[in-house]
Parts: structure tokens; C-alpha cells; sequence
């Protein structure tokens, strides 16, 4: 790599994960699922394990899950506090993809410029900032990314080792590492289908990866493969949220999440692979493309993990175009404007991209200060193990900020009757019938409800319909307004 390269791959990685921290630090608190890691970190840095046995989400339950991502923040956690940690190492991660994508791409391009523009692209993707959500992913994506990078060159030995560990730790990250294998599958048939020469070292650590990745899962989830049964699949998500989970969302948004150039580029560079030049490292790169949006459509996959994978891919297509259309110029009369090409696609990357970044960014669904507070009051004035009525995505704040009790989360695995618990959370803000109530409330011993700014738009509401002065005591009275039950079933006036 030339030394310039290198100097303009650092300041794009460093400008990007300096937008992604000023972005983060602007917004003061994390996206609402972020909160159930963020529990987990903090578990496994008091005890060392992650917390499999939760006796507050759900009001007790047992939690499966993957812990190498909770370990691995957890070990940060001793050098900074846990918040800073997880505003900081997220971020630091996803702005690694910019190194990551600039070899996937100059591996297939074999041009520096190119490949720069890639990682440039792959920096301000839209689909990617949602920078203060504290998840697995940020782990996962740049990882799945690495382990292909170094299937491309599995020839040499060193990238066999590092393939076998990144995808060791993928599988200790994220069920969803079973995109690369089906990938990886799809790659292999449409080679067969090409008439392509399949090496045997690719067959061989497909077979491998397919049987790591199983034994993985097994030792986990066994348990959850034996109570729910291939309804696993699915993660136990009641029928009703469902649609959050695989939104019906339209065309014109998905593009304005990947962005129009890219989407627009990486449909002429999937129909020249294919058709025309037919090359073999993009063949991986569309089966992977082919796995997520068929695990998507059949509702294997969560839909904003589909489209960030799609975008991604489309950032790394990208650099073929990119390579075509400057020899095309440098063939036309146009080649006298060729040394400042590389500027004019960058401005028109920034003008058309940044906007709509910046905005992604802006409209993460994050508490706001006066909900964490509310939460932390609970926490400070209400009896341990009391249980406390919110929102399913404000569960987590339950239990992270209150540390009580809450009536549900969106960790649904393992959960009997999950839909008759939404049923009932669904029913506690929308009935006008106090006994109802009541009897839901007895039923799921809660003796706090909650009603924040996000509760209040969702149903409608200023107040619940059902509240008396003679069962229920405000006892907490700003934007969030917290109510104590004070009366059961059969106490109430007639």
C-alpha cells in the first residue's frame, strides 16, 4: 500500500469515528434494547457471569444467549465506566469497517482508489448510524465482514487461521453467523452452476464452519430447541409485534437507508458479475447478499439486520463501478478531468448521503432524561421485587435504572404464554374497566404503573382511564407519570 493510501485511510477511519462519537455524545442516552446488554455487562463485571437466571425480567425467568460480545465489554468496563465503554467501543467497532471494507474491496479491484472510495462510502452509510445502540451487532458486522476477507484469501495459511477465529468468535457472538455458511453455499452452487473451479480448502472449511457452528448453538440453545420446538426460529415473538420485528417497509425507505447511489451502482455491478464479466469474488459477495434477503422474506431474520448487510455489500460494489467508469474516462475526451474524479464523487457522496445520515442518527428511539429519571426513582423509593407496569420496549429501563421487576421485555425466548402477556400489558393501558385492571394487575402482581411521553403517544392517552383516588396514588408527577396500586380486587368501592 502506498504511504498516501495509508494517510487517507486513517483520517476517513478517524473522521468517521469521530462523527459516530460526536453524534453519540450529543445524544444522551441509548437506544431501549441497549439496555439489556448494558445489564449483562454490568453483571458479568460484578460476577464474572452473565445473568442466565434474571429474577426481574418478566418477574424471574431463564435467559439464553450468546456472551463473548457482554465478556468482552465487560473486560473494557475495568478501565472505563460501563456508560462511556459502550458509547465508545461500538462506535470504535463500526468505524473498523472502513479498514475492513477497503481490503474486501481492493482485494476484488486490485486499485487503491477505488477501494478508498468504498470505505468512504461504507463510513457515512446512513443504515449504520445508529450510533447509540449498544448491541451485538457492532461486534458482529465488522467480524462477518473480516471472516470473508479472509475466505477470499484462504490460499494463504495465515488467513486460514484467522478465518477459523473470527468465525469462532462470531459464533460465540450471534446466532445470525449462520448467514456466512449459507453465503458461503450459495457461493459454492452458483460456482458449480458457472462451470468455476471450487478449491478444496473452500469445501472443506464450509463443512467445518457448518459443524462449529452447530455444536456452538446446541450447547446454548439446546435448551430452548427442546421447550419451543422449530417455533425457535422465530425467537417466541408474539404474533402481535411480529410486524416490528419484519416491517413491510417500502421501497423508497430500504433505499434511503442504503442510500440511492449505491443501490442504483450495486444493481449494474450484480448484473455485470452474473451476465458478463462474472467474477468470482463478487459471486460471494451477492450469494451473502441472496442468504439475508431470503432469511428476511421468510421472516428468518430480522429485517434492519438484512438491509444493514445489504448496504454494506452495495458499499463494497461500489468500488468495481467505481474502477470501470475511471478507465471509461480515461478512454474519452473527458481524461484531462480525470485526477480530480475522485473529488467530484466524494462531494456527490457527501451531499447526497450526510443529510440523510445525520437524520438516521437524530431519530434513534432513545429514553429521554426525564424517563430515566422517572426509572431511577423507582429504584430509589419503591420496595425491592416490586412490580412495575411499562411499555415492552421500556422493560429494560425497569430493570436496568428502576432494578424492579418488570411485566415484559423483548427477550422473548423461553417464555410460556408470551402472548397473553402482551395481551394483558396491551390491555392495562387501553381498558376503561378499573376491575379489569385490577384483576391484571393482581394476576401479575404489579404494584407501580408507569405512563411516560412514549406511552401517552402510542395509545393516546393522558392519563389511564381506570385511575381513582380511592385505588390508585400518583406518586410521581411529571412528563412520566408513576401510579401505585393501593387496593385489590376485592377493595374496591362500591
Amino acid at each position: 500500500m502506498e504511504r498516501s493510501t495509508k494517510y487517507w485511510l486513517i483520517g476517513i477511519f478517524v473522521a468517521v469515528l469521530t462523527l459516530r462519537l460526536l453524534l453519540a455524545f450529543l445524544i444522551p442516552n441509548f437506544t431501549y434494547d441497549s439496555y439489556f446488554n448494558l445489564r449483562q455487562v454490568q453483571h458479568i463485571h460484578d460476577t464474572g457471569l452473565p445473568l442466565y437466571n434474571d429474577p426481574l425480567s418478566y418477574g424471574g425467568r431463564e435467559l439464553v444467549f450468546l456472551p463473548f460480545f457482554h465478556y468482552l465489554l465487560a473486560g473494557f468496563s475495568f478501565i472505563l465506566p460501563l456508560e462511556l465503554a459502550a458509547k465508545i467501543l461500538p462506535n470504535f467497532f463500526m468505524a473498523l469497517l472502513t479498514i475492513i471494507i477497503f481490503y474486501l474491496s481492493k482485494k476484488i479491484t486490485n486499485n487503491d482508489s477505488a477501494a478508498l472510495v468504498s470505505a468512504f462510502l461504507v463510513g457515512i452509510l446512513p443504515v449504520l448510524f445508529f450510533t447509540n445502540d449498544f448491541s451485538v451487532d457492532s461486534l458482529f458486522l465488522p467480524l462477518i465482514f473480516f471472516a470473508i476477507y479472509c475466505f477470499l484469501n484462504l490460499p494463504q495459511k495465515k488467513y486460514l487461521y484467522f478465518y477459523l477465529g473470527s468465525f469462532l468468535i462470531l459464533s460465540l457472538t450471534s446466532p445470525a453467523t449462520f448467514l456466512i455458511i449459507i453465503g458461503l453455499g450459495i457461493y459454492l452452487l452458483l460456482s458449480y452452476l458457472e462451470n468455476k473451479r471450487i478449491n478444496e480448502e473452500e469445501k472443506e472449511v464450509l463443512l467445518f464452519s457448518l459443524f462449529v457452528f452447530l455444536w456452538i448453538q446446541l450447547l446454548f440453545f439446546k435448551k430452548v430447541f427442546l421447550q419451543e420446538g422449530i417455533s425457535f426460529i422465530w425467537q417466541n415473538i408474539p404474533t402481535p409485534i411480529l410486524q416490528n420485528y419484519f416491517p413491510q417497509i417500502s421501497i423508497l425507505g430500504a433505499i434511503a437507508l442504503v442510500s440511492v447511489i449505491p443501490f442504483i451502482v450495486g444493481i449494474i455491478v450484480v448484473y455485470r458479475s452474473l451476465f458478463q464479466v462474472k467474477n468470482r469474488m463478487i459471486y460471494l459477495l451477492i450469494s451473502l447478499v441472496i442468504a439475508t434477503t431470503a432469511l428476511s422474506w421468510f421472516k428468518l431474520l430480522k429485517f434492519n439486520q438484512s438491509l444493514t448487510f445489504f448496504g454494506i455489500t452495495l458499499t463494497i460494489l461500489f468500488a468495481p463501478f467505481y474502477l470501470d467508469l475511471t478507465q471509461y474516462l480515461e478512454k474519452t475526451k473527458w481524461n484531462r478531468f480525470h485526477p480530480y474524479f475522485p473529488y467530484v464523487v466524494t462531494f456527490l457522496l457527501l451531499i447526497t448521503i450526510i443529510p440523510l445520515t445525520i437524520n438516521t442518527a437524530w431519530k434513534q428511539e432513545t429514553p429521554s432524561e426525564g424517563e430515566v429519571k422517572a426509572f431511577l426513582w423507582l429504584q430509589a423509593n419503591t420496595p425491592e421485587q416490586t412490580g412495575v407496569l411499562s411499555l415492552l420496549e421500556e422493560g429494560n429501563l425497569v430493570t436496568y435504572y428502576g432494578q424492579r421487576r418488570n411485566l415484559m421485555d423483548e427477550q422473548f425466548s423461553l417464555i410460556p404464554e408470551v402472548e397473553s402477556k402482551f395481551e394483558d400489558l396491551h390491555s392495562l393501558y387501553t381498558t376503561k374497566f378499573q376491575t379489569l385492571a385490577l384483576k391484571k394487575t393482581e394476576q401479575h402482581q404489579l404494584q407501580y404503573l408507569t405512563l411516560t411521553p412514549r406511552a401517552k403517544s402510542k395509545y393516546g392517552l393522558t392519563k389511564f382511564s381506570y385511575i381513582t383516588p380511592d385505588c390508585f396514588k400518583k406518586v410521581y408527577d411529571e412528563d412520566t407519570k408513576i401510579y401505585q396500586v393501593k387496593c385489590s380486587l376485592q377493595e374496591v368501592p362500591t
